[in-house]
C-alpha cells in the first residue's frame, strides 16, 4: 500500500511538473504572439506613416510644377500681347506707304485715293425709301 501511495504521489508530482512546463510554454507562447501582434502593428503604423509622407512630397512636388506653370503662362501671355501691339504698328498702313516711297521710290496714285469719313453720316441710310 506505501508502494502504491508513493507511486501516487509520484505520478502526480510529475504530473504537475508537466503541467507546469504546459501553462510556462503557453505563458511564452502568448508573450511571444503578444509581440508578434505589436511588432506587426507597428510596422504597419510605419507603412502607413511613409506612404503618407511620400503623397505629401508628391503633392508638394505638383503643386511647385503648377506655381512655375502658371508664372510661365502668365509670362507667355504678356508676350503675345507685347507681340500682337508689334504686329498692329508692322501692319499699319502709313508705315508701309512711308517705306514704299522711301526705299523703293514708289509714288501714291492719285487717282486711287479714298478718302475715310471720321464722323458718322448726318442721315444714315437704311435702304428703304420715304415720301417727303
Amino acid at each position: 500500500m506505501l508502494a502504491r501511495k508513493y507511486d501516487n504521489y509520484a505520478w502526480e508530482e510529475q504530473r504537475s511538473y508537466v503541467s507546469e512546463d504546459i501553462r510556462q510554454k503557453k505563458k511564452e507562447n502568448a508573450r511571444r504572439l503578444l509581440r508578434q501582434r505589436i511588432m506587426l502593428l507597428a510596422v504597419c503604423l510605419l507603412a502607413f506613416y511613409l506612404v503618407s509622407v511620400m503623397r505629401s512630397e508628391a503633392y508638394i512636388s505638383n503643386s511647385n510644377t503648377l506655381v512655375i506653370l502658371k508664372q510661365q503662362e502668365s509670362d507667355l501671355i504678356t508676350t503675345n500681347a507685347e507681340l500682337k501691339i508689334e504686329v498692329e504698328k508692322l501692319k499699319s498702313s502709313t508705315r508701309i506707304a512711308a517705306i514704299a516711297q522711301n526705299n523703293l521710290g514708289m509714288q501714291v496714285a492719285r487717282s486711287n485715293i479714298y478718302v475715310q469719313a471720321t464722323t458718322p453720316k448726318q442721315n444714315p441710310y437704311d435702304g428703304y425709301a420715304y415720301a417727303k
